[in-house]
């Protein structure tokens, strides 16, 4: 729970583009949930990571 709590903190601290949720709205409606679960995943542990 601590890992999904700080990945949303990160994800509202700093927003992505409405590119990027609208292509996960796209793909949530198109595809298995799993599918659209792990892609959300990865969005928001990118969005965590700092810029190199």
């Amino acid at each position: 729970m601590r890992i999904l709590s700080a990945l949303v903190a990160g994800f509202l601290s700093s927003p992505p583009p409405k590119a990027v949720l609208a292509t996960l709205v796209w793909l949530g409606g198109r595809s298995h949930p799993v599918i659209t679960l792990l892609a959300t995943l990865a969005i928001l542990a990118a969005w965590r990571r700092p810029d190199d």
